[in-house]
Order: C-alpha cells, then structure tokens, then sequence
C-alpha cells in the first residue's frame, strides 16, 4: 500500500502563502519528493522533470504555490504530452492548453503529467491503486486520480467521455467533478468524442474544487466543441436555505450493484434524512436507461475520425481497444450517429425537466461504480454508472463516503440538472460534512 498523508488543501496553501508561514517553494517542493518517492510504486505520472519548474506568481494569486497533477491527454508546452500512447511519444506541444494557461495564470505550478490511458480510451497506463497496489485506480484519469489520493497534489487536471473523473475518483476516495458540458474550454485537449468530452477536476474537498472550478470554467473562441446547451447559470445555490430534496434511484441506471456500495448508498441516505433532507425514492423517465447506448454510438463514430488516420498509417503503435473502437465507428450508418446526436438533446432537455419539475429534486444520489475498484491493473472499472449523465452533460460529484470489504474506498455520485453547477457543489458540500469519510480514514 503506497497511500501517503494528504497534501494540505489549496485553502491551507493558500492561506499559509499569503500569511508568510509557507513559501511557494516549499510548497511545491514537498510534492516533488512525495511524487518521486512514491513513483516507483505508484506511477501516477508518466512525466515529472528533473527538477521542480516552479511558478513564482505573487502571494496574493488564487493558486499560489498549488501544485497541479495534469492529465496526458492535456497540451503542456514545457513537458511533453502523448495523450498515453507509444505513436506520440515525445510529442512536445507548441503552447498549453487553455485549461493550462488558466491554472497557470492563477498561480498554479504544473508539477508534471499525469497517465492517462491510450487516447483516454480502454488500454491502462502504469497506475496502481494508491490504497492497495493490486487493485486499478480506474480511468482513464488514472495518475490523476491517484497522485491526489496518495497525498501528492491537492488538484489535478481530469477529463470524462464516459466516467473517467467520476470514477477513479470513486475507486482512489477523493472528490471528483465533472461540471456541465462545455464548463471548462476544451482547446488543447485531445478529443476522444466531441460531443461527450468533458474537463474535470479531482482534489480532497468540495471546497478547493468550488475555487478552481470559478476560476478555470470559460470559453474559448478556438474550442472545437462549444457548449451545445445554455450558458452556465448563476444561481449560487445554498443546501442550507430549505432542506435538500434528494432522489435515490429504485434502480441504478448503471446495472446492479454489490452489497457493499449498496449499504454505502443506503447508510448516507440516512444519515442525510436524519439531519433533515427529503430522500425520496425516485425513478428516471424510462428512456434514460438507453442513454449510455446511445453514448457509445456517438464515441464510436468521434473516435473513429479522430484517430482512424492513424490506426490506417500506424496500426502497431496502437492498442487494440482503439482499433476497434475506430472500426465500430467505421461500421455504424449516418443515420444511426445522427439519430443519436438528436437524442442527445432531446433526452438532456427531458431529464432537465424531470428533475426539476416532475419529480422537484436538488440532486441525485446514486452509485458511481459497481463497488470497490476491481482487483489488477488490466481493466479500469465499469463507466456504466457514469455515462448515462456524461451522455446528458448534466453535473455530478463523487464523494468518498467509506470502506468496502476489500479496504478499498467507497463513494456516492451526486447528479444535478445541466448548468446548475453551483447549486449541485454547495449540496454536495453539505453532503460531504455528513459522510464521516474523515473518521473512516482516521480509523484505518
């Protein structure tokens, strides 16, 4: 087991900085050795430099001092980027991406690349799980997911098409967000599927993603993939004002879960009622349930323009997870792929209008995974509990809640209505105060 303390938190960075009891060097510094000490085990990063390339920002920048684990699939112009695959090794980008430049601009220092796997898709990188290195830390955020959960960084850099930040961050017991479709530009960012493709962030509290989220959520002229849904909304939203109305699923829309995510689910859900939220027990509109289908049909065709030149000029240096991928793409009609674009819409709009009309509930708690994170490094975990409200572009949240049989973290996903985003992370702030994830570990 390689699980080390935890960082400090962005706000104790932060606040340390600015009171002159930490310098930045130090800061980032300590997570240089914390990553290269526990890299041979771990692996959490396929690129770290020789030495700390430390951004001196002033005190007083909202990221002062943090350092930052970002994913491989994201443009660094200082460190090389290879989107995890042998065809691009050495690929050196000409400037960052834009959510680089932002992290950046803010203060952060981009300690180094984090693995993802190949093209974000189904080939896993090195990661090892940080609380037991025989188990996956999930994907395909896996060095992200896991270099916060081992202590290294406080904030690292994700990205979700099916369930890559929602659950690695299930698996390694950090908090995970995927905001609204579009929340965060995309340049610089090698698609997978255009049109699921989603930025995330992964840190240890609500709180510190509520920070980094106002200040790398924005758009860019040069993003390929705009928002294809309203501008995010301003509402602060505040769980406090009324008590929460919470829907728990009479079925998971991913497929059956074991009995100890089960108990995790139920167990929070009544520590929730018992402090005075509504739990109501809920079901989706039935056409929900053929969201993730639809999901891997437009993933299919995207991928297969992304990457199908490639597999025809260089079909060895490709995993076979990715050629066939292309080749499904390559086989679907028009009709198919167009039919589901349209869906897509159409079901984002319905579920919009369930949640928040029909059924009048805050939030979502639901299963982000099957269970604990499955035993070897040869698959990453199941997206299926994911992916419907990736399809959707809605919010959702994982927060570690406790531990399963295997000693493994276990978490719950929170899922809100599309670009209600605040309203959603100041619920799942609630929640967090009310999981007992901290005794768990203290307990360990």
């Amino acid at each position: 087991m390689n699980h080390s303390s935890p960082s400090p938190t962005i706000r104790e960075i932060r606040d340390a900085i600015r009171a002159g009891t930490r310098t930045i060097d130090q800061t980032v510094q300590q997570a240089f050795d914390a990553a290269q000490r526990l890299q041979p085990e771990l692996q959490a990063f396929v690129h770290l430099p020789a030495a700390p390339v430390i951004n001196r920002a002033a005190p007083h920048a909202p990221l002062a001092g943090v350092p930052v684990g970002v994913k491989d699939l994201i443009d660094t112009a200082d460190m090389p980027t290879a989107y995890g695959s042998p065809a691009y090794e050495g690929r050196r980008p000409d400037k960052d991406a834009w959510v680089v430049a932002r992290l950046r601009e803010a203060g952060a220092t981009v300690l180094g690349k984090t693995v993802t796997t190949e093209f974000a898709w189904r080939q896993p990188g090195a990661t090892t799980n940080p609380w037991n290195s025989n188990h996956t830390p999930g994907g395909s955020s896996s060095g992200s997911a896991a270099a916060v959960a081992a202590g290294i960084v406080p904030l690292a850099l994700g990205t979700q098409t099916f369930g890559s930040v929602i659950r690695p961050a299930a698996y390694c017991g950090v908090v995970g967000v995927k905001p609204s479709y579009g929340t965060i530009a995309r340049t610089g960012v090698l698609p997978l599927s255009g049109s699921l493709d989603h930025l995330g962030v992964f840190t240890t509290n609500v709180a510190d993603a509520v920070h980094v989220l106002s200040i790398l959520a924005g758009s860019d002229a040069d993003d390929p993939h705009p928002s294809h849904t309203g501008r995010q909304r301003k509402d602060p939203g505040d769980a406090a004002k009324r008590p929460p109305r919470i829907g728990v699923l009479r079925e998971q829309i991913g497929g059956a879960i074991d009995k100890a995510q089960q108990h995790v689910l139920n167990q929070l859900a009544l520590r929730l009622r018992a402090d005075g939220a509504e739990i109501v027990g809920a079901d989706v509109p039935a056409e929900l349930f053929n969201a993730a289908r639809h999901a891997s049909i437009l993933v299919a065709v995207e991928a297969a323009l992304v990457h199908g030149e490639l597999v025809d000029r260089s079909p060895d240096l490709v995993s076979a997870p990715i050629k066939a991928v292309v080749a499904e793409g390559r086989a679907l009609p028009a009709t198919e792929y167009a039919k589901a674009k349209a869906l897509q819409v159409q079901m984002a709009l319905r579920f919009d209008r369930w949640l928040t009309e029909e059924a009048g509930l805050d939030a979502l708690l639901v299963a982000p995974a099957s269970g604990e994170a499955p035993r070897g490094l040869d698959y990453t975990g199941d997206a299926a509990f994911c992916a419907p409200w990736t399809f959707l572009g809605v919010p959702a949240v994982t927060l570690p809640v406790n531990f399963g049989p295997a000693g493994l973290p276990l978490g719950v996903q929170l899922v809100g209505a599309g670009q209600h985003d605040a309203a959603l992370l100041s619920l799942a702030e609630w929640v967090e105060g009310r999981t007992g994830w901290n005794i768990a570990v203290a307990s360990r």
